[in-house]
């Protein structure tokens, strides 16, 4: 059972409202919405196919196709970037013909791929019509790339409410004589193996261990990773550590007393918040 008294709470609920009142509405920093280096870094060393591909943009579109034609012949280094107009990442692009009930997998590689295929494709998608309605494809592209970019957002997620524990971590050690902080530690000996998020250590002994993780909504996960934590507690217990599960997020406010009821061998169970304001009173007991 969470150890509310050890945390300064007087009682399980004093402890539990707490948790719920200050859980953190977003983990979401600016940083989160798109990742502009990686936007742009992906599209640097294509410049010269799009300023190649962006001469269709004043050809007549009843001259579209064969101009195309030419230039994937010509230059078949713009043909890798087609899918990606698309917002597609794969060179190897799977058709369904519906007409003749076939199907296929379409070659964009700079080699071996089908010309008459690539244009079909292109012609068949709207990827060809797409040249006589923009100004310029390298604004387009970046478009593109934003919108890929979205799929990155959960790793993100769960990467940045990890970092923001790990710098809180630092600063609460920083003038602490002796102390250091160890991020993706497998050193630790609990006797099986295990990478915890963090650990403290004071004159080169682990201490404190510590899972980080955010949940914006509700879901099974949660509860299996409170599960697995519950089991972890003796092991860590016998390696006379303390372990602290810092955890966060909006998802938790339907989930709590499930929480609880999975989570009866976890003694400290902290969000963010509570973290900042209890870890200075722990570190001084140490």
């Amino acid at each position: 059972m969470v150890n509310y008294s050890k945390m300064g709470y007087l009682s399980l609920d004093e402890y539990s409202d707490d948790f719920l009142n200050t859980l953190l509405e977003s983990n979401h920093t600016y940083e989160f919405y798109v990742n502009w280096d990686k936007v742009y870094d992906n599209l640097k060393n294509h410049l010269v196919e799009i300023g190649i591909l962006n001469s269709l943009n004043k050809v007549p579109s009843n001259e579209l196709e064969s101009k195309f034609r030419d230039i994937i012949v010509n230059y078949s280094e713009v043909v890798p970037l087609l899918p990606l107009i698309l917002a597609i990442r794969n060179k190897k692009v799977p058709i369904f013909n519906v007409e003749d009930k076939s199907s296929k997998i379409i070659n964009f590689s700079k080699k071996g791929f089908n010309v008459d295929e690539i244009v079909e494709f292109s012609v068949k998608t709207g990827l060809l019509n797409l040249f006589n309605n923009i100004d310029d494809l390298y604004s387009y592209l970046v478009g593109t790339e934003v919108g890929l970019d979205t799929n990155a957002r959960k790793n993100r997620s769960g990467t940045i409410f990890e970092d923001a524990v790990g710098t809180l971590l630092e600063e609460k050690i920083r003038n602490l004589e002796g102390f250091h902080l160890v991020k993706e530690d497998d050193d630790v000996d609990i006797h099986r193996n295990k990478r915890f998020d963090y650990a403290i250590y004071k004159n080169n002994i682990p201490k404190i261990v510590f899972e980080c993780n955010f949940y914006n909504s509700t879901g099974s996960k949660p509860i299996e990773v409170a599960h697995a934590y519950a089991n972890l507690q003796t092991d860590i217990d016998n390696a006379n550590l303390l372990f602290i599960w810092v955890t966060d997020g909006q998802g938790w406010n339907k989930m709590f007393s499930t929480l609880m009821n999975v989570a009866e061998e976890i003694e400290f169970i902290v969000n963010y918040n509570m973290l900042n304001n209890l870890l200075d009173d722990i570190l001084a007991d140490l």
